[in-house]
């Protein structure tokens, strides 16, 4: 049974995959605000500070040691807002953000059902079971312990959260990954698996409602990352398909992961919060440690208050034309890529990010060249130990980065103010840039205006 609903996913997942090259259209000039003095650039030679001075120097946009600095785009409180530039995100992630998650009340404990919890017993049927006998809003919980999984667990219901003792106290230990179980290297591509980009361990999936997974730790074998050549064991941690929405995942630590999060481009609206991508000792001893730390096809999604303790391939992707107003705020990492997988993507939201090295921020993959440029995205308060270049970096004859706004990223190069690619890059020094993060400065203007 499982296996059928697994390929009958991967095909799902196969035709919801676009590859096509789209091309964006430049926006219009943004409305500068009211006491702009300044002179906006059309290119990278000049600059315009935030007190109104003309500069060609590499600090230009910068403000001094004690002085706040408010983007053109935003201001103080968002009374420059200028929302044909920077789109509202605030109805992304569970409920569109207007409730909160939900404390199920205990429903059934996984040790009355069978579980052992020793680290030694297979205590997947025993899983299975409590989840069916969960009654509706209700949690499955987890005591403290380490529960051996050796298969998928899929959750096809509404109205049901797995909840552990805590991130550390209890650990779900999976032995093999999807690829191990069920194999589909040369099967639907001649050279790949694509258990390498897509699919679960745990897998909430259908036309569901208010479920998640909550308080606990999901940890894989400590092996070596086969590198990237698209035949890993599929080490995927949590998932989200066929329409699954209003979910979450919160409290969570991923260990040893291929894939950490993955949510398909029918779903949406989940929430994911509180969470951390490690890995073990021998993964530790690698450059790249894995494949998507996050790998995100659907739109509307709230990634949140998270850390990448390696490096992913790709730590933060977006992967479809369905990728659209997912936020990512208030996260770090060794070495953050925010991988734009394919052209196809847009308004999705990057703020208050702590990028680590910085060395590879626009790193990306895909089938669309050049690999690394993006359309129409918000990147707000990026910072890093090292200096990151503009989000056009990766520009060449085969195609340009479009119409983006970036504010706030740790960068020497100059402002430029709607450059001939659309572009608004306004160099602030993050440490000074008021709001630190775009999301919550937008949920706090709507809680004031209402």
């Amino acid at each position: 049974m499982h296996t059928n609903k697994l390929l009958s996913l991967i095909i799902f997942t196969t035709l919801s995959w676009p590859m096509a090259n789209v091309q964006a259209q430049q926006g219009a000039s943004p409305a500068y605000g009211s006491g702009y003095t300044g002179t906006a650039s059309t290119g990278k030679a000049a600059s315009t500070d935030h007190t109104g001075h003309t500069s060609n120097t590499s600090n230009a946009g910068r403000t001094g040691n004690t002085q706040s600095a408010y983007s053109l785009l935003w201001g103080k409180t968002g009374e420059k807002w200028d929302t044909s530039r920077i789109p509202d995100f605030t109805s992304s992630g569970y409920q569109q953000g207007r409730k909160p998650i939900p404390a199920y009340p205990l429903s059934v404990n996984v040790k009355k059902m069978g579980a052992a919890g020793d680290g030694l017993t297979d205590d997947t049927r025993a899983i299975r079971k409590a989840i069916g006998a969960c009654k509706e809003h209700g949690a499955v919980y987890f005591p403290e312990g380490r529960y051996r999984i050796t298969d998928s667990i899929q959750i096809g219901r509404s109205s049901i959260c797995l909840r552990g003792a805590g991130r550390d106290k209890t650990i779900l230990l999976i032995d093999k990954g999807l690829e191990q179980l069920y194999p589909l290297y040369g099967i639907t591509n001649a050279k790949q698996t694509q258990w390498s980009w897509s699919g679960a361990m745990i897998l909430f999936t259908g036309d569901i409602s208010d479920a998640g997974i909550e308080d606990l730790g999901i940890r894989f074998p400590d092996s070596l990352w086969a590198g990237h050549n698209f035949h890993e064991r599929a080490y995927n941690a949590i998932g989200f398909s066929n329409h699954a929405h209003d979910g979450w995942v919160r409290n969570i630590t991923l260990t040893g992961c291929d894939v950490g999060i993955w949510i398909e481009s029918t779903a949406h609206h989940i929430t994911a919060e509180n969470w951390l991508l490690d890995f073990g000792p021998n993964r530790k001893t690698e450059t790249i440690s894995g494949h998507h730390g996050v790998n995100i096809y659907g739109g509307y999604n709230l990634l949140q208050h998270f850390e990448v303790s390696g490096k992913f391939w790709h730590d933060l992707s977006v992967e479809s034309i369905a990728s659209t107003h997912n936020v990512f705020h208030h996260g770090k990492g060794a070495d953050l890529c925010i991988d734009h997988h394919n052209h196809d993507q847009r308004n999705n939201l990057f703020t208050n990010l702590d990028a680590g090295q910085g060395s590879r921020i626009w790193f990306s993959g895909g089938n669309s060249t050049p690999r690394g440029i993006s359309f129409h995205e918000t990147y707000w308060n990026i910072r890093a130990t090292g200096k990151m270049l503009y989000c056009d970096q990766y520009n060449d004859a085969r195609g340009r980065s479009l119409n983006n706004v970036v504010v706030g990223l740790d960068t020497d190069l100059p402002s430029q103010f709607n450059n001939p690619d659309g572009n608004w890059f306004e160099t602030i020094d993050p440490a000074k840039l008021i709001p630190q993060d775009l999301y919550q400065a937008q949920l706090d203007r709507h809680h004031t205006i209402r």
